[in-house]
């Protein structure tokens, strides 16, 4: 055996260009050499293409070593380059590869067998090690002046090809995501969805730096750690084509169709229904542009961007949408998602175009554009049609509001209707800022026989506090309650319903009145709301703080409404420090009804007694049916009076002031012909008892009075 040292001196193809020095250990004579060098020369581009090549160059009983400094190719570029043989098999080891901005480290590839025959090269029982990943079966074979790498994991088949004149071609066959997520690096971090499926396909490049191919996915899933993004029965297509530019850049045009499947990513869950995006633009390792890019939705319409970005995100950009259909896009994307949360489902109507832009990474301006849209919840109970019109907005520029920057809009609504409570067409005029709004005009909304008059409108977002704030004022006319009550399925009430309030403030998430009160006209008297407080309404547990005031209520009109039973007079109630929770649930509050003063008939039922007693626990109906009472259908009172003080879910009951004795309380003083006291003896309570017994007693048909 004998050694000479040698420097490679001609580049290693016409597509490569190497750095370093060769160190060769072999038995033979200059021509043989030569012939060897020359095969070297044809292996070494395979070896590091796409970091799947394995080689070695051996014969029985030589040994041989190699390294190369660097090697450079239009499609990647490797460091350090070692190869070792021994008589049978050999290995390779590359220090770094670098392929279209993705690099690799410590790269080592080993044959188990090599067969260098006449004009033909294999490697056989191939391994490919990345570091700290399970070894890659591999086979690497030489045809003619071609070279051939095949990864073979168990059922899988990726056959690369290089050919002399620069072209390269993949081809995959049932792949699997696992075998690119070892290979990836950009894609390691998506190891942990486990992603599944097949992957069928092929990529060509050639050696004046074009390239297309074809890539499907079938039976595609995964799902994130955290089960926010999720996917099954994927089935999307890829063709894409593509050339080098300048620099590390690509220019890209092809196709996306999502075929089947859906894909969840919370908390919006999205359907295949032939979506297609046809792109065009350029991929580099700084970021991306899209010269073109346009999403196709079967029958809801297109969407288009034009822009430029980073990894990250969007930099500059415009989406737009000339008409999108607001049924469609509400059936595919908005009740999937509503009924994955059990909430009510949502009827889209009508059209819409957007436009949406950014710039210096940021969302700079949106405006909307309805055309005849509305919206039906809950088989129709709530609706809102014939919506068109313009809303846009703008972020605002410089730390100063500047009111130019403003985006003046404004939409009509045709119809808004709550059950069978109707509006009739309307105006929202409005001016918004990149975080604020206000109405630039009063709103008018016809209401039955009244109006709703909305004086009053801005919100904004306080970067001190970090939360919205805002102030209302409204007023409504009086409307006839009785078609309100009709109109609200709820039990038809004389009187009328109006409001007066000036200013309703919202700050650090508790809504306030500002003067003035919510004034009900009812039963020929009035409710008034006070020192009202709606605390946290937007969050997960909104709270209401109120007291409410009662005046002069006709207790003949208000006991004929609910089926209590007929009673005739005028009552006065106080609700003060009125807490509802979760659910509108009274959580404290301190009660009391008493007799109006004044001069009017005071008399009541043997219904209503035996139900007012029921609220007690007793009745009163079986006692009046065993005496002399039995013969009257209405009895005579001169004072009524009860309160109760909710605390811990019980009510403490009382009676009228100054006729408590002990545990007893008078609920109904008698007076008139025939008198009758009713006395109450329960002090304490359960809340829900109590309201459970209101409506059975509002609800149960009369008594026979025999």
């Amino acid at each position: 055996m004998w050694k000479r040292r040698f420097v490679l001196n001609r580049p290693l193809s016409p597509a490569l260009s190497h750095k370093g020095r060769g160190r060769e250990n072999h038995a033979g004579k200059g021509s043989e050499q030569r012939g060897w060098r020359k095969k070297f020369l044809l292996l070494f581009p395979l070896a590091l293409c796409l970091c799947s090549s394995a080689y070695a160059l051996p014969w029985d009983g030589v040994a041989l070593r190699f390294s190369v400094g660097r090697v450079e190719h239009p499609l990647f570029s490797v460091r350090d380059i070692k190869l070792d043989t021994d008589g049978k098999g050999g290995s390779l080891a590359l220090e770094k590869l670098e392929v279209m901005g993705q690099a690799w480290a410590k790269i080592h590839i080993s044959c188990g067998e090599l067969r260098p025959d006449a004009g033909r090269f294999a490697c056989l029982q191939g391994r490919l090690n990345l570091d700290k990943q399970p070894p890659i079966p591999l086979r690497l074979e030489q045809e003619g002046d071609n070279w051939r790498l095949r990864l073979q994991p168990a059922g899988e088949r990726w056959d690369l090809l290089y050919e002399k004149n620069g072209r390269v071609s993949l081809n995959i066959k049932e792949g699997k995501p696992d075998l690119l997520l070892r290979l990836v690096p950009a894609l390691a971090s998506f190891q942990s969805w486990k992603p599944a499926g097949k992957l069928n396909g092929n990529l060509r490049y050639d050696a004046k730096g074009a390239f297309s191919g074809e890539l499907v996915v079938s039976q595609g899933l995964y799902n994130s750690p955290d089960g926010l993004r999720a996917a099954e029965n994927l089935g999307v297509a890829l063709k894409v084509s593509g050339r080098k530019t300048a620099g590390e850049n690509w220019h890209l045009e092809g196709t996306l169709e999502w075929q089947k499947g859906a894909i969840y990513s919370d908390p919006v869950l999205l359907n295949a229904s032939a979506q297609r995006l046809e792109f065009a633009g350029e991929l580099g390792t700084q970021g991306w542009k899209a010269e073109r890019a346009s999403f196709s939705i079967p029958r809801a319409g297109s969407l288009i961007f034009q822009g430029d970005g980073d990894w990250k995100g969007i930099k500059n950009g415009t989406l737009s949408t000339a008409s999108l259909d607001l049924k469609s896009l509400g059936e595919d994307l908005i009740t999937p998602l509503l009924a994955g949360r059990a909430l009510p489902k949502i009827d889209l109507k009508g059209r819409v175009g957007a436009t949406v832009n950014w710039q210096a990474g940021e969302l700079a301006r949106v405006d909307i554009n309805p055309e005849q849209a509305g919206l039906t919840l809950d088989d129709g109970r709530v609706a809102l049609e014939g919506v068109d019109g313009h809303l846009g907005w703008q972020q605002r520029q410089g730390r100063a509001q500047d009111e130019q920057t403003g985006q003046t809009g404004a939409l009509r609504v045709e119809r808004l209707a709550l059950g069978r409570l109707e509006t009739g067409a309307f105006k929202v005029p409005v001016t918004v800022w990149s975080q604020s709004f206000v109405l630039t005009e009063p709103i008018v909304i016809p209401v039955l026989d009244g109006e709703l008059n909305v004086n009053y409108l801005t919100a904004g977002f306080d970067q001190t506090s970090k939360e919205w704030e805002g102030a209302l004022g409204f007023s409504l006319t009086p409307i006839s309650l009785d078609q309100l009550t009709r109109a609200l399925d709820l039990p038809e009430m004389k009187g009328s319903l109006s409001a007066d309030l000036p200013l309703i403030r919202y700050e650090r998430r508790v809504a306030t009145l500002d003067g003035g009160a919510l004034v009900i006209q009812v039963f020929d008297g009035y409710l008034s709301c006070t020192d009202f407080r709606f605390i946290d309404p937007l969050g997960m547990r909104p709270r209401v703080k109120a007291d409410v005031n009662a005046r002069h209520i006709d207790l003949e009109q208000m006991t004929q409404t609910f089926s209590f039973g007929q009673m005739t007079g005028f009552i006065d109630a106080d609700l003060q420090g009125l807490e509802l929770g979760a659910g509108w649930r009274p959580q404290a509050f301190q009660a009391r009804i008493a007799s109006s003063p004044g001069s009017y008939r005071r008399r009541i039922s043997q219904k209503a007694v035996d139900n007012i007693t029921s609220l007690g626990g007793g009745g009163a109906i079986a006692a009046i049916q065993k005496s002399a009472l039995r013969f009257f259908q209405d009895f005579g009172y001169r004072n009524i009076g009860v309160s109760c003080k909710l605390e811990n879910g019980a009510c403490n009951m009382a009676g009228i002031a100054g006729q408590d004795k002990g545990e007893q309380y008078t609920i109904i003083e008698g007076g008139g012909i025939p008198a009758l006291t009713v006395m109450g003896y329960n002090r304490r309570v359960n809340w829900e008892e109590l309201v459970a017994r209101v409506k059975a007693a509002t609800e149960a048909s009369a008594p026979v009075i025999q």
